[in-house]
């Protein structure tokens, strides 16, 4: 059976809940033999006797629950008043983990777009971040992907996306430097275009209220 639970690391593939628990019971097992192997007696330990089922379980049903559930609902309404302005959301917490070594970054995130014939309902932008967040991820990827479903669900033609990130694999191991902050960006239609007034509103609203720390 796991092999048919087998996908690319920010991959997603809607799963039962007999499938989950499965994943969850496997998990488990191979995550106690992985302590054993760094020489730790985990089930000697009280503290530490149930930490592998703990583990799979946080890691199934929180960390990575984007790869193993549908994509949230786009509820969508008619532009009825031809708004042409700018829709932002900023502030949107992003929580991931890093595809190279499984440790966390986290960070904000902020979702920009110029309506066509439908608007969005806002909380579906927080939503949809936090489910390809959710997930082993390179931020870069995290950031495409997040703009190019927002485009096709949207049916909208500029989009702009800004994610900031401080991850522990650059803190905690490595460099250790754990200032350090990773942005990327994906814009594309008028948010591309040079000397906009959308663009530097979008840039504007990150720098005083959307990716800080």
């Amino acid at each position: 059976m796991i092999e048919n639970l087998l996908k690319q690391a920010n991959g997603n593939e809607s799963r039962t809940p007999e499938e989950i628990d499965f994943m969850i019971q496997e998990a488990a097992i191979h995550y106690g033999k992985f302590l054993n192997a760094l020489g730790f007696d985990y089930e000697a330990d009280r503290q530490t006797k149930q930490t592998p089922f703990r583990v799979a379980k946080a890691w199934v049903n929180d960390m990575v629950i984007g790869s193993v559930t549908s994509g949230p609902k786009m509820t969508t309404f008619p532009n009825d008043g031809a708004y042409s302005g700018v829709v932002m959301q900023t502030g949107i917490r992003v929580n991931s983990l890093c595809a190279h070594h499984n440790l966390p970054f986290f960070g904000w995130a902020s979702v920009a777009y110029i309506p066509g014939d439908y608007v969005i309902g806002l909380s579906k932008l927080n939503r949809v971040v936090d489910w390809f967040a959710r997930r082993p991820q390179m931020q870069e990827s995290l950031t495409q992907q997040i703009h190019d479903y927002l485009k096709e669900q949207l049916k909208c033609d500029s989009i702009a996306v800004s994610v900031s990130s401080k991850h522990t694999c650059c803190g905690l191991r490595g460099i250790k430097h754990p200032e350090s902050v990773m942005t990327t960006n994906s814009f594309s239609g008028r948010f591309m275009e040079p000397n906009n007034l959308v663009r530097e509103e979008f840039m504007h609203a990150i720098q005083k209220n959307g990716n800080g720390f």
